[in-house]
């Protein structure tokens, strides 16, 4: 959904649209490593139970999507309805909270643009602004037990979000969701009531355990 659909905000210049890719993340790191636990000791008791486990975190950060900012209104007489506004603040990021509602965060400062004039474009270009940033560490602890020669016992812990660190969502929801997952997007179009209020966020903490036997 996030590559559908006409961006020109212009016709015949093409070039007042370029900009970065809808799916831009400009900086990206992820970093995983297992780890093994090593015990030794005369108690073989301890030493069964506690080697052997493995430690696999993982870690991600990027920074946030490209958004474009739209007036909503088709004051260019285009035809197009991508008109963009004028940025009058050099800083769009909002300082202040919601006055729409009580819970609710505030991404983009709406006094930071304001709408082209009647028969002309706006300054603001395509994908000009950020959307937040994401940070995720998820983490897992394993171990397989040997029970017979043929028969292998695993049992697992994953923790997703570990941290439950808050993730929102940016111009749009990520793909390869499970059905039915809806994510509420960042309001991008200035005329709305709503407009630079995040309404989605990734998902919080997730544990699950798990115990295979494979034989």
């Amino acid at each position: 959904a996030a590559l559908a659909g006409s961006t020109n905000s212009q016709i015949f210049n093409r070039h007042a649209d370029w900009g970065p890719c809808i799916s831009d993340a400009r900086y990206l790191f992820n970093s995983s490593f297992v780890a093994t636990s090593y015990w030794e000791s005369s108690n073989r008791a301890m030493s069964a139970l506690l080697k052997n486990w493995e430690l696999a975190p993982l870690f991600q950060a990027r920074t946030g999507q490209p958004i474009t900012v739209l007036t909503g209104t088709d004051n260019s007489l285009t035809g197009l309805n991508n008109d963009r506004p004028n940025q009058v603040l050099s800083d769009w990021h909002a300082t202040a909270g919601c006055a729409t509602q009580s819970i609710c965060v505030q991404y983009l400062n709406k006094a930071a643009f304001t709408p082209n004039p009647l028969g002309t474009y706006g300054d603001v270009g395509r994908n000009a602004v950020r959307g937040p940033g994401l940070f995720m560490f998820n983490l897992s602890l394993s171990r397989s037990f040997k029970v017979k020669e043929r028969y292998t016992l695993q049992v697992r812990a994953d923790a997703f979000n570990i941290m439950n660190h808050t993730n929102f969502v940016g111009g749009f929801a990520p793909a390869g969701q499970p059905a039915g997952a809806t994510y509420g997007t960042l309001s991008n179009t200035l005329n709305s009531s709503n407009f630079g209020q995040i309404t989605g966020a990734y998902d919080p903490r997730i544990l699950q355990f798990a115990m295979k036997f494979a034989f």
